[in-house]
Order: structure tokens, then C-alpha cells, then sequence
């Protein structure tokens, strides 16, 4: 079983589609073996999520990302919490304990996992709401949406699921998941798109009124919080640049400019 003092943090961006803003990434738990391997959260978390651990992990993940917030006063970390979390009295409890400009720049993403407390879950989630930056769904899909989402005006913003966005792409789905997608953009002022492998999405998922992206085509996790290399119109960048190295070669190969290469 991982021990606690081999876990750490990967850190993917969360990057928004209009204006620039400041850094913002997720905190993703990874486990560092001796010999330079490194696991994902499916090695980690059913061991330290389990009833009797759980608490120890909340407070180490907080007090880790902190540590981050601490060291980049212009980041805002992201830390996925589960809902036994939320509504165990040691997660307000390690909150309380961070300097207020640490709280306001972390964001907690409850996970999707069922709680039979409703009432319970939302008055610890109204207490966390207080003490942290900003309070979002994590993996909300249009199944699970109408459970997930209160009534009262608790949520600041939603995470949709991966799934969502593999459907966008198939034509069967799409038009219901772009009404899904719409719906969730009319109601909060912050709409994520999980799972974006390929940056020429871009441009219609904004149309749709999702406000960030995040996913392999964005940003890889890194240990550190670093901006990733990335622009709102990233295609037609590209698309531009493309063209012009294009054009330049051509010339080169018709004798039409001077060159610097001599054979």
C-alpha cells in the first residue's frame, strides 16, 4: 500500500477560452515508489479513501496544496474531494487553519460518488463554500446532472465529464449534449470541458458558453504550476503559422528569396 510521505501532486491547467486570467490547474495525487516509478490515483486512492484513512488524506492534501499556493501567490489550485470528505469535521478544520489569501485560491471539485445524507452533504458543503475560493461539480454528466445540481445557488461552476466530450463528436448525441452543455452555461458563470485532446475544439465548445478547458490537449500534469502553451484561438494560430513557413519554403525552392543555406 502507498505510504503517505511517497504521494505527491501533479498539477494539469485548467485554461480559460476567453479572456487570460490567472493561473489555474488541478491537483492530481500521483505515488512516487523508490526506484523512479510513478502510479496514478487508481493505485492510491482506494487504499487512502478508505473510513479510517480518509481524514489523514484530506489533511495531507490540503496542507500540500497549500504549500503550492503558498510558494505561487498567482495560482489557484483545484483539489478533488469526495463527499464522506466534504462532511468529515477534520477537512473545515484543516480549511480554517490556512491563511486567508491560501483559502481564496483554492477550489473544491466534489466528486460524483453518492452520499445518503443529502442535507448532511449540503450544509457541510455550505460551511466549505465560506472557507474556500470557489466550490465546483466534478465529472457532471446530463445523466447525473438533475441529482448532482441543488436548487439553491450553492455551485459556483460544473466540470463536465469526458464522456460528454467524446459525444460532442458523435452525431447521434451531439445536438442533445450541445443542449446540455448550453444549459449549463445560461445557469454558472463557470463551465469546464474535462477531456480536450484536440485544441481545434476550442472554438465551438466557447460558442456553446463553456468558459475553460482542460485535458491532454491543453496541458499535460506537471509537478510544478506552470503556464501551459496555449491561446484562446490556438488553430487559427497555428493554421497562420503553418501557412507562412509554407509560403517561405516554396520561396526558397523556387530561387524567389535569398537563403542562407549553401550546399
Amino acid at each position: 500500500m502507498p505510504p503517505l510521505h511517497e504521494l505527491g501532486f501533479q498539477y494539469q491547467p485548467i485554461v480559460s477560452l476567453s479572456e487570460p486570467e490567472a493561473i489555474w490547474v488541478e491537483a492530481l495525487v500521483r505515488w512516487h515508489l523508490l526506484d523512479g516509478t510513478v502510479r496514478g490515483p487508481l493505485q492510491v486512492l482506494p487504499h487512502w479513501l478508505s473510513e479510517q484513512r480518509q481524514d489523514v488524506f484530506t489533511r495531507f492534501s490540503i496542507e500540500r496544496v497549500a504549500a503550492t499556493l503558498a510558494e505561487h501567490d498567482d495560482v489557484s489550485v483545484s483539489v478533488n474531494l469526495s463527499p464522506a470528505q466534504v462532511t468529515h469535521p477534520q477537512t473545515l478544520a484543516s480549511l480554517e487553519g490556512l491563511l486567508p489569501d491560501v483559502r481564496q485560491r483554492l477550489r473544491i471539485e466534489l466528486t460524483e460518488q453518492r452520499f445518503g445524507d443529502a442535507r448532511r452533504l449540503w450544509n457541510s458543503l455550505a460551511a466549505l463554500r465560506e472557507r474556500c475560493g470557489a466550490l465546483l461539480l466534478d465529472d457532471v454528466t446530463e445523466r447525473d446532472a438533475a441529482d448532482r445540481i441543488p436548487s439553491a445557488d450553492l455551485i459556483d461552476g460544473v466540470k463536465v465529464d469526458r464522456s460528454v466530450t467524446g459525444g460532442l463528436a458523435d452525431g447521434s448525441r451531439r445536438r442533445e449534449l450541445e443542449r446540455f452543455v448550453r444549459e449549463l452555461g445560461e445557469r454558472f458563470p463557470v463551465v469546464v470541458i474535462e477531456g480536450v485532446e484536440d485544441p481545434a475544439l476550442c472554438d465551438g465548445l466557447r460558442e456553446l458558453g463553456a468558459t475553460h478547458v482542460q485535458g491532454f490537449g491543453i496541458g499535460h500534469p506537471r509537478p510544478d504550476p506552470v503556464p501551459p502553451l496555449y491561446e484562446p484561438r490556438l488553430p487559427e494560430v497555428e493554421a497562420a503559422t503553418a501557412k507562412a513557413v509554407r509560403l517561405h519554403l516554396g520561396a526558397l525552392l523556387l530561387a524567389e528569396g535569398d537563403s542562407d543555406l549553401h550546399l
